[in-house]
């Protein structure tokens, strides 16, 4: 558990903690303690029962005092599974590696690779996955270069940080790095500066075909994405609304086929802090959407394509 995990964690324990769920939790305690004292002056009258219960107040109080800790115990994950579809939802708080799964990693048009200060940075999901499961990006782009094989591209013109050519937006590679799914989704543009952006538009339409890639090409497995565009893309939505997109796109895309058992979104501990993100809004939106998408027949909208 990272120090930004622990920090949220222990932040909203102590914030539970105060709240009106703890201080229920302690007076159910002397509930019980109460309820019990009666039925044993009712049954037990003539003996020393009630005395004795009553002299053990202060174990119903430590009881009371356990049962509100382990009640606010702070919720980093919400799941809910899909009205008519063998598939389940959900939001998590923690280090997206540390999730099974194939893992969905956001990248750019020219699917550069190469990390430093100027191009890809080492903090981003790319620059950690490449450290992680290649080292370096030789071997990456060895890979990658055999996955965009059969792609459209074009040959960028000028001089530039990065790469050459450009693949359209919502290009997938499939990567399998150490036994483990990877799909690099193309979703925003890198320009000479070696700066990327993207469009709100143009993550949904990534959104569509990542969907439309793991379902002709991919393997049935879980999916593990972080909340894509948010983050070195420059997109200026929230992360809630990105998330909130991303739900429903899959949702679309479900009215079509399965893709996998669980799609797991994993916000990062230090935005939910910083950008106080509410995980509970979060899961009412998540149980709305699991539990009253009603799914009609086949209307020919593209996969992933909220209607």
């Amino acid at each position: 558990m990272n120090r930004d995990l622990i920090f949220l964690y222990g932040r909203e324990w102590v914030k539970n903690l105060l709240s009106v769920k703890a201080f229920s939790s302690i007076l159910g305690s002397f509930g019980a303690l109460w309820l019990a004292v009666e039925i044993t002056v009712f049954f037990f009258s003539q003996t020393k029962a009630p005395e004795i219960l009553r002299s053990l107040w202060y174990i119903f109080a430590i009881l009371g005092i356990i049962i509100a800790f382990y009640l606010c115990k702070p919720q980093l994950c919400v799941s809910h599974r899909l009205n008519g579809r063998d598939t389940a939802i959900q939001i998590a708080i923690g280090d997206i590696f540390s999730f099974p799964g194939a893992i969905v990693v956001g990248t750019n048009t020219t699917f550069d690779t190469h990390i430093s200060r100027d191009l890809i940075s080492e903090h981003s999901i790319q620059g950690v996955f490449t450290r992680k499961y290649y080292g370096d990006e030789t071997q990456l782009d060895s890979e990658l270069a055999s996955a965009l094989a059969d792609e459209q591209k074009t040959t960028v013109s000028g001089r530039r940080i990065g790469k050459s050519f450009m693949y359209p937006m919502g290009t997938v590679a499939r990567l399998t790095p150490r036994e483990r799914t990877a799909y690099f989704l193309a979703i925003a543009d890198i320009n000479t500066h070696g700066v990327s952006s993207g469009t709100f538009d143009g993550l949904k339409d990534s959104l569509a075909k990542l969907w439309l890639f793991i379902g002709s090409r991919g393997l049935k497995e879980d999916v593990v994405m972080p909340v894509l565009g948010t983050g070195f893309c420059r997109l200026p939505q929230t992360r809630e609304e990105v998330i909130r997109e991303t739900v429903r796109s899959f949702v679309a895309a479900c009215a079509e086929k399965t893709f996998c058992s669980r799609l797991t979104i994993v916000l990062f501990p230090r935005d939910v802090v910083e950008h106080g993100i509410s995980l509970y809004d979060l899961d009412m939106f998540l149980r709305y959407v699991c539990t009253y998408t009603e799914f009609a027949k086949n209307t020919g909208m593209p996969v992933g394509k909220a209607a």
